[in-house]
């Protein structure tokens, strides 16, 4: 990345020791400096637009300055060592600078200052961990990277405020792909332009360099068959809240629930496995439901991401095992996929469960009888699930291009829990 400077900014991390050096696109400058005017840093972008590049280096070279506690959050995060300190890890090494960095699978200190990056969740298995987050003492630096995951309000306010350290600036850094206009943070940030907040917007097109050009045809076929999606998902636009043509936001906020049963009767992980891992590939669709003993279904987790087969394989597994459940996974595309990719991982697949369900119909004819089960009040969801309720109110099997990666799991999850038996094999 070239901005025709050198150096990475005010903390002491150059760029000429590293093997590959690392120049930083012009935009993003003001995120280095030292003593920033601003308490928030709000990046915006769609996919290939460098973001999520960019922050990283920022928040390791926040690091070669002594003191500083940065905590780097997600509404969900799954695994931190296998979804997102990998980034980081390729940053360290693209620097040179492996020496000075201690990694662990939530943390990442800098050996020579102290300072640390803290990866943690803000909703996990075991609860919302609010009151935690904003308890870890010393905290400077607060990022909420897929800010758009984040609908409660209240929850940001706790956090933020509790980012308050007297002797080093005080930052709060979203990182997000602009959602819709109804979401609080484009209220907040958006609709009102603040004195107190660094605004960065990017696209591809300021990042393309460093793309492909596999990866600028595959969004050039989106631009020319799917308009509204290549401007919400390449160039990072806000929109309106899609009326569905099954969901409804109002449909969904009727079946939440705070907590699911004490005791459930059948747990799956639903797995839509992308074909590919690179960064134009759908989604992996990882959806956690159970039932309880009415026959009633609870939609527990969405861990679904852009990863690799490894990584979706463990994530899987691990959700499998926490839930004492087995795998769902579409055979007619996926299910030899995932048996090969699951045995792959080696032994901590061994004795996993995987259920197979048949794609004999469309995505439509598909998702309406599971549409039915929510209509039925035999459907809930256990807390927010932001990303997954964005994709089935938006849900549209006449678009063109893309795969509702996550709808489709959750499809196939209660497809094989209420509506049809299953034959199982185990890994």
């Amino acid at each position: 990345m070239d901005d025709g400077g050198s150096g990475l900014g005010a903390h002491g991390l150059p760029d000429v020791a590293a093997p590959d050096p690392i120049r930083l696109l012009g935009v993003y400058r003001p995120l280095f400096v030292g003593r920033p005017e601003w308490r928030y840093a709000f990046l915006t972008g769609g996919r290939g637009s460098g973001k999520s590049f960019h922050s990283a280096l920022f928040l390791l070279n926040l690091t070669y300055e002594p003191g500083h506690v940065i905590l780097f959050t997600r509404y969900t995060m799954v695994a931190a060592d296998v979804s997102i300190i990998p980034e980081f890890r390729d940053k360290i090494e693209r620097l040179g600078r492996e020496d000075d960095f201690e990694v662990t699978k939530r943390e990442i200190v800098n050996k020579r200052t102290g300072s640390r990056i803290l990866f943690r969740g803000i909703q996990t298995s075991s609860g919302n961990q609010t009151a935690r987050l904003k308890s870890i003492q010393g905290v400077t630096t607060w990022v909420l990277d897929e800010a758009e995951e984040l609908v409660d309000e209240r929850t940001f306010d706790t956090i933020d405020l509790s980012i308050r350290h007297k002797a080093l600036p005080n930052r709060v850094i979203l990182v997000l792909n602009p959602t819709t206009t109804d979401h609080f943070l484009h209220t907040r940030f958006v609709a009102t332009p603040r004195p107190d907040t660094l605004y960065i917007h990017t696209t591809f097109r300021d990042n393309l360099p460093n793309l492909s050009p596999s990866w600028l045809e595959a969004a050039a076929k989106v631009e020319a068959t799917n308009p509204e999606r290549y401007r919400r998902i390449f160039l990072g636009e806000w929109g309106r809240d899609a009326a569905g043509l099954l969901w409804t936001g109002t449909d969904l906020a009727r079946v939440r629930v705070a907590n699911g049963p004490e005791e459930l009767s059948r747990v799956v992980v639903a797995i839509d496995p992308a074909v590919t891992s690179r960064a134009d590939s759908d989604e992996t669709g990882i959806v956690v439901i159970g039932t309880d003993r009415t026959k009633r279904a609870y939609v527990l987790e969405d861990l679904s991401g852009r990863y690799t087969p490894a990584q979706w394989a463990t994530i899987a597994v691990e959700a499998a095992r926490r839930w004492k459940g087995s795998i769902v996974a579409e055979v007619n595309q996926g299910g030899d996929l995932v048996a090969a990719t699951l045995r792959s991982i080696g032994p901590k697949a061994e004795g996993i469960r995987i259920q197979d369900v048949r794609a004999s119909r469309g995505k439509y004819a598909r998702a309406e009888p599971v549409y039915a089960l929510y209509q039925e009040g035999r459907v809930y969801h256990v807390g927010q699930l932001p990303l997954l309720e964005a994709q089935m109110v938006g849900f549209n099997p006449d678009e063109t291009d893309g795969s509702p990666d996550r709808v489709d799991a959750l499809v196939w999850g209660l497809t094989a829990l209420l509506l049809n038996p299953v034959n199982a094999f185990v890994v």
